[in-house]
């Protein structure tokens, strides 16, 4: 749903002024999430800080994450700490010591409590391959990929300062507490060094799985499964190689860090397995590649743009628009060589350039700061990805280029352009990412449609389009490909030129099953995604900083939290930040509420310590409609 849609549905008001301290500053709003209103629902959030008693020594408490409590007496064992709220209420069950904490992976909702305990004296065990985490978390931070970087697991999850811990532990070790052995399993999935825990306890074998599963067919969320940016898979095929180990315990139940516990396992990793492998064959990757390297003509006036021999085909991802007059339009502008380039224009003639892309990936645009010393060139920039262009330090998103990139002209949704006797019109076409482009245009008698990277040629005719699916490029369900395949069906191009293989002509029934495909896959993703509603578990942005990385600059400075409430209800949101003391916020808690299917920038200022070295990390811990949700999201201060 659209803005103009939005607005005739669900008011877009500021938050009521009286819940805020005369000193902030207002809540702003920033406009609608994309959604379907025809999908609507009711779920919300479970508040937090249940604790149940699951067998006679065996507790949970309900907080960011599942915080499993083992009790022998008045002392306890934990798996998981959380926001480290479950050490008020262990004295509800007779607890008065906790010996241990068994962490499963290193996620902050899952241990975020030990950089807020003081002098805590518990012992900590944690994965051996995930020991860093804990031990240097400065030092992940001070060496965090911002830019070009293709590498998507969730290392960005880690705590924001290191922690104290006991000792590590692989697949096949043991921890002996009170009579009761805690094997580690090795099951990634989540992470790639995630650890589950199997005990005897009260007569039965149980396992604590950590993220491995959220319940039957279920996961926590889709974007901690995505590693490698051109794996489509790889969190999903680990998870499988997991559940066989977990088998090998014959468990009678399954304790997973989110959601209930699994009193049927292996019924409920057969159906997650179920799922993954319609998954496995919705995402199959490109296969086709693209097989010329040469400038060609695909139309007297359409080339593309090729490259020479020693350059790999898969970033020639340029193609030119001619004209009579000698000016060209490239569509795209990546890793494009030079000389090669040169020879290009000298042979056809081309005196002046317009520049465009698709999407901001560095495949897409990385080369423009070579045209950009050229006075006789101008740049036209989607407003949707325009700032992300301009300002790539602002964000954390994949494949960011390391300088900003302006544009001379920034072109609407919708808006067509008269030029050089062509209309070009330029469209918002999200699916690959929500900051990407179309482009359409008639080129001698033929409707050619610009997709970058959405679509490919597909290596079999037959088989069923899809897109390359890719959460943290930000992806929302009820968009994404959807719209992409609907413009594609309005459009109906005679031809379709793609980033990464040559160009195609679907038919109208291809581009139907493209539909069809897009469609199913947020229904799958709808039944997997254990949220309340499942763009929770898709879209990892939807709480974010802005910008994502400040750098140097006043001692004081400002930056928003922005929130994307995805609900059919209106969210009343706690946000905390927390820091070190290097940096000061006056303010660091802010209450407020937001709108049904609206999001919304919450203002901050910081100020830099006398103290502060090159890098800290701020995260914002949230509550939403009661439920804890621990730290979502960081901030990079350099």
């Amino acid at each position: 749903m659209r803005r103009k849609e939005f607005l005739q549905l669900i008011p877009v008001t500021p938050v009521a002024a009286g819940m805020l301290s005369a000193a902030s500053a207002p809540v702003r709003v920033t406009g609608p999430t994309v959604f379907d209103p025809a999908r609507r629902h009711e779920r919300d959030f479970a508040p937090t800080g249940g604790l149940k008693r699951i067998s006679p020594n065996l507790y949970v408490y309900e907080d960011c994450v599942n915080v499993y409590i083992v009790k022998s007496g008045g002392r306890a064992a934990l798996i998981n700490l959380g926001t480290g709220d479950v050490l008020k209420a262990l004295s509800r069950i007779g607890v008065t010591q906790v010996d241990r904490v068994l962490v499963t992976h290193h996620h902050r909702d899952a241990v975020q409590g030990l950089a807020d305990v003081d002098g805590y004296e518990f012992l900590v065990t944690v994965p051996k391959s995930e020991a860093h985490y804990f031990q240097d978390a400065e030092g992940f931070w001070r060496n965090a990929e911002i830019y070009l970087n293709y590498d998507l697991r969730s290392r960005w999850n880690t705590l924001r300062s290191s922690v104290k811990i006991s000792n590590q532990v692989a697949g096949g070790d043991a921890v002996e507490w009170e009579g009761i052995e805690f094997r580690a399993i090795e099951t990634p999935g989540v992470t790639d060094g995630a650890i589950s825990y199997s005990a005897r306890i009260d007569g039965e074998t149980v396992v604590f799985t950590g993220d491995l599963i959220a319940g039957a067919g279920k996961v926590n969320n889709w974007f901690d499964l995505h590693w490698a940016y051109y794996g489509f898979t790889q969190g999903i095929d680990a998870s499988e190689k997991s559940f066989e180990r977990v088998r090998a315990e014959a468990p009678r139940m399954l304790l997973p860090a989110h959601g209930a516990p699994i009193r049927e396992p292996d019924a409920a990793m057969r159906e997650n397995s179920r799922v993954y492998a319609v998954l496995r064959k919705m995402l199959p990757p490109n296969s086709t590649g693209r097989a010329s390297r040469e400038m060609r003509h695909i139309l007297p006036h359409l080339i593309h743009v090729g490259g020479p021999e020693c350059q790999n085909t898969g970033v020639m991802t340029t193609y030119a628009i001619l004209t009579e007059s000698g000016k060209s339009l490239f569509y795209d502008y990546g890793y494009v060589d030079l000389d090669h380039i040169r020879k290009v224009k000298r042979d056809l003639g081309i005196k002046h350039a317009v520049v465009t892309f698709s999407h901001y990936h560095d495949d897409h645009l990385i080369r423009t700061y070579e045209l950009m010393r050229d006075d006789n060139i101008e740049i036209w920039v989607l407003d949707k990805m325009a700032d992300v262009v301009e300002n790539p330090m602002r964000y954390r998103l994949p494949c960011l280029v390391p300088f900003p990139i302006k544009p001379t002209r920034v072109v609407r949704d919708g808006e067509k352009i008269e030029w050089e006797g062509y209309t070009l019109e330029f469209f918002h076409l999200p699916g690959q990412t929500e900051y990407h482009q179309g482009l359409a245009v008639e080129i001698d008698g033929k409707r050619v449609l610009f997709t970058g990277d959405n679509t490919w040629k597909k290596a079999d005719p037959a088989r069923i389009r899809n897109g390359p699916l890719v959460p943290h490029n930000e992806y929302f369900l009820d968009d994404g490909f959807i719209t992409c395949a609907k413009r594609m069906l309005e459009y109906l191009p005679d031809i379709v030129c793609p980033a990464h293989t040559e160009e195609y002509s679907p038919t109208k029934e291809d581009l139907e099953g493209f539909l069809e495909w897009a469609n199913e896959l947020r229904d799958v993703m709808t039944a997997l995604i254990a949220q309340p509603d499942p763009n929770f578990g898709m879209d990892y942005r939807w709480c974010h900083f802005y910008p994502a990385r400040h750098i140097a600059g006043r001692d004081e400075f400002p930056v928003e939290l922005r929130l994307r409430n995805h609900l059919f209800r209106q969210g009343t949101i706690r946000v905390e930040l927390k820091h070190g003391a290097d940096v000061l916020c006056a303010e660091p808690v802010r209450s407020f509420s937001v709108a049904a299917k609206t999001e919304v920038a919450i203002p901050f200022v910081l100020r830099r310590t006398a103290n502060f070295g090159q890098r800290t990390m701020v995260t914002a811990d949230v509550t939403f409609n009661g439920r804890r949700l621990g730290e979502v999201t960081e901030l990079v201060v350099d």
